[in-house]
């Protein structure tokens, strides 16, 4: 049996991408909880060169960097079977919220939170939600 080793790499968490990843506290690595990949370390400009991803724990609370939004290396994100518009209804709203009340350093959040408005027009029936669409949201 052929197998490949491919490691992750940031390309592979474009932004809206959710992940589960275990958040670090105090030099120590938690559990793994649900994210939100925020973009690549360094903003867009370095997508094709950042060794990290910027992620939001949101069940952390609203984004605050360094304890909820954190910078982590492709190989400790494992990627979900969701996006922002089939993610369960209560979460979408709770991050929706929180988006509100956080801050993310520099203008890391621009895309995310340009995502999540997308994700809403879907969810409301406000724009139509065709596979293409849903596509680039999950993976651009």
């Amino acid at each position: 049996m052929l197998t490949t080793d491919k490691k992750p790499t940031v390309q592979d968490f474009p932004t809206a991408t959710l992940v589960i990843g275990g958040p670090w506290f105090r030099g120590h690595q938690l559990d793994t909880r649900p994210a939100v990949v925020v973009g690549p370390f360094g903003g867009p400009e370095f997508a094709d060169e950042a060794t990290m991803s910027v992620v939001w724990f949101f069940t952390l609370g609203a984004p605050q960097p360094g304890d909820s939004v954190q910078a982590m290396f492709p190989h400790e994100l494992t990627p979900l079977d969701d996006t922002l518009t089939t993610m369960h209804g209560d979460t979408f709203r709770d991050i929706v919220r929180s988006l509100r009340r956080g801050r993310f350093a520099y203008d890391d959040g621009d895309a995310l939170r340009a995502a999540v408005r997308q994700a809403w027009r879907e969810r409301t029936g406000l724009t139509d939600a065709d596979p293409a669409a849903r596509h680039t949201l999950h993976r651009s």
